[in-house]
């Protein structure tokens, strides 16, 4: 069997509004909102130099399932490059950007091929007039897809070629991510294809790797500071006995995370300072990054930044200076952990368990909003919120909730 060259992406979530960065100066924040389209074209670049066989896009193209003309005209450019260079690009649709949407209906180039989403069906890749490769694929028919549609996925019998499954979906039993078109691991490695392109989960992980491999390939390009660190796609060499995965990050904007301890300091300059040195730390990694700040530690310094507006006065200390760097590094958060040396420790670290585990164990989040719910101008302006935002609440709840106890000296 001759070898096969392919790039496995997904999520790509184009045109994304990256609304709760709108305050950043508006040259900074047309970077970030740019990111997507350039994280996609440096993809792009990447399959044509390395003269991959085909682009595998495993769902959740658009941010929305009413698709922006913008993000629609920005894909087929890429993809008339793609043709340019006889590179296939092979489609199916998540919950993001199921086939129910609107949208404003372009004709595709002819290396283009989206899969059906009235059932599972298989697409032949030939090279030379020679098939090389099935590939298995499934396209939301609707946003919410709850069934488990892996028995669909039906290996055609035929030894002389490569056998691709693409699957838009989670584990049953997650309880990271909203779970749409659920499968169990042991599923989808009985059907033995050669390779699983995985798309939903924005983390890229490899889930089993043996004579197959079964991967996430994670999004793109970081979107909030949930999804830190690079982001981009795998590519991928299938030899008869071999599968060789390799991650390419493609990410235009970085978003990290880093802790700075309040530990031995008295002086509020002397935490600038090392805010400071983190933050040039970062800037020599010589790549726009939108940083998350963690103060922890216990002493002095504890009373003062429990005050009101010190934590944004910080980030705006620091953010003034961000457009002066080709590189910036802009500060989206920052989260205050520190507490008084006068707290007993293993009592506050008591108080930490049960509190986490009263959050980790809650289930009712739908009674607490419900008067909410019945508000007309909730039902106006509101959203649902799904599992990933409701857990984020329960996080900002559970902060709030310790900074005002030791605040007010209740843990002795």
């Amino acid at each position: 069997m001759s070898s096969i060259k392919f790039i496995h992406a997904a999520d790509l979530h184009l045109d994304s509004p990256f609304i709760g960065l709108k305050h950043m100066p508006s040259n900074l924040f047309e970077r970030v909102r740019e990111s997507t389209f350039l994280s996609f074209s440096r993809m792009i670049s990447l399959a044509i130099e390395r003269e991959v066989d085909f682009l595998l896009l495993s769902g959740d193209l658009y941010d929305e399932d009413e698709r922006s003309l913008k993000a629609q005209l920005k894909l087929k450019r890429e993809f008339e490059r793609l043709e340019q260079a006889e590179i296939q690009v092979y489609i199916i649709h998540g919950n993001h950007d199921h086939m129910s949407g609107k949208w404003i209906d372009l004709k595709w180039p002819e290396n283009v091929h989206v899969f059906s989403s009235h059932s599972v069906e298989m697409k032949e890749y030939r090279k030379n007039d020679i098939p090389l490769a099935y590939i298995y694929g499934y396209s939301y028919p609707t946003r919410s897809l709850q069934e488990n549609i892996t028995s669909q996925y039906i290996k055609k019998e035929n030894p002389s070629v490569y056998h691709i499954g693409m699957l838009h979906g989670s584990i049953e039993g997650s309880q990271e991510h909203d779970v749409y078109c659920p499968f169990k691991l042991h599923e989808l490695i009985d059907k033995e294809f050669n390779y699983w392109a995985l798309g939903h989960i924005h983390k890229r992980q490899i889930l089993y790797e043996n004579h197959q491999v079964i991967a996430y390939s994670g999004n793109i390009q970081g979107r909030h500071r949930k999804e830190t660190g690079e982001k981009g796609c795998y590519l991928v060499e299938l030899e008869e006995g071999e599968t060789k995965s390799t991650f390419v990050s493609t990410e235009e904007i970085l978003w990290e995370d880093v802790e700075i301890s309040i530990d031995g300091l008295h002086h509020f300059s002397e935490l600038l300072n090392k805010c400071e040195t983190a933050i040039e730390s970062i800037q020599m990694k010589a790549q726009p990054t939108c940083l998350t700040i963690a103060l922890t530690g216990a002493g002095s310094l504890a009373n003062t930044l429990q005050q009101q507006d010190i934590a944004q006065d910080i980030i705006d200390i620091f953010n003034e200076r961000a457009e002066e760097h080709e590189n910036f590094v802009w500060i989206v958060k920052l989260i205050n952990k520190t507490y008084k040396k006068g707290i007993d420790a293993p009592k506050l670290s008591t108080f930490y368990t049960d509190l986490q585990k009263t959050v980790d164990d809650y289930h009712s989040f739908e009674e607490v909003i419900n008067p909410l719910i019945k508000h007309p101008v909730y039902r106006k302006y509101f959203k649902e919120y799904t599992l990933e935002e409701q857990k984020q609440l329960l996080k900002e709840a559970e902060k709030l909730l310790q900074n005002e106890l030791l605040q007010q000296g209740e843990i002795k």
